[in-house]
């Protein structure tokens, strides 16, 4: 009788998503070769939005997960990018809200926008996007009061007061040049530009690039064919 009722209480976990995250996810990232940010530098901040209910899914897709995870290298650019931005403002600091994500995560995702405008801005399911190799950062900066500075645009947001231009091939003087020009039309104020670009020249300063349409997110400068064919997908 109380195996039966083990394996009930187990089936109705995975059912809701909890058994394989609140086990698998931590082991599953170093498995792969992944490291936990803050080992490297405990200043950086981590608060997975995913691992909350403030996305735009809605809901908790990352179970008890708590710490960001990404491959050495690329971890290392972060820790870089941190310690270039606490040079210039002491009492700043960066906030990551995602990291790593694993390809079930990213299918229920997918699954959540599919059919709506927003499919542009989640990378299908079978292959994955950046998020799913361990090389690519959600992040923003916080004041020394732990307070994320104005961006313009929260997270998640899909309008375009949230990107910073509209070619993938773009420089960092464009960029700026971009977002100058979404203030100048009245969508983010002077102070939220500012914010934003201090975020891409910090992060440009480490040899990583935003994706156009999202100020927080930030990738190597690579195309995602060599992404694939260089790193190792995420495939739990």
């Amino acid at each position: 009788m109380a195996r039966r009722v083990i394996i009930l209480l187990a089936s109705l976990l995975v059912g809701l998503g909890v058994w394989a995250q609140e086990i698998n996810f931590d082991a599953q990232m170093q498995r792969y070769g992944l490291v936990d940010v803050q080992t490297l530098d405990e200043s950086i901040g981590v608060e997975l939005k995913y691992a909350t209910e403030d996305n735009f899914v809605g809901e908790n897709t990352y179970g008890s997960l708590q710490r960001a995870y990404l491959l050495p290298h690329f971890a290392r650019k972060v820790v870089q990018a941190q310690q270039i931005l606490r040079k210039r403002y002491p009492e700043y600091s960066l906030l990551i809200y995602d990291a790593a994500r694993p390809i079930s995560v990213q299918r229920q995702m997918r699954k959540a926008v599919e059919g709506t405008p927003y499919t542009a801005y989640v990378a299908d399911g079978s292959r994955g996007g950046r998020h799913n190799y361990g090389v690519a950062v959600d992040l923003t900066i916080v004041d020394e009061c732990g307070k994320p500075l104005d961006m313009g645009a929260g997270f998640d947001d899909f309008s375009r007061k949230a990107w910073v231009g509209e070619d993938k091939a773009f420089s960092l003087a464009e960029y700026k040049s971009y977002v100058e020009t979404l203030r100048d039309e009245g969508l983010i104020s002077d102070i939220a530009a500012r914010n934003r670009i201090l975020l891409l020249e910090v992060m440009d300063g480490v040899g990583l690039r935003p994706y156009v349409k999202e100020w927080w997110h930030y990738q190597e400068k690579i195309s995602m064919s060599l992404t694939r064919q260089q790193y190792k997908l995420l495939d739990f």
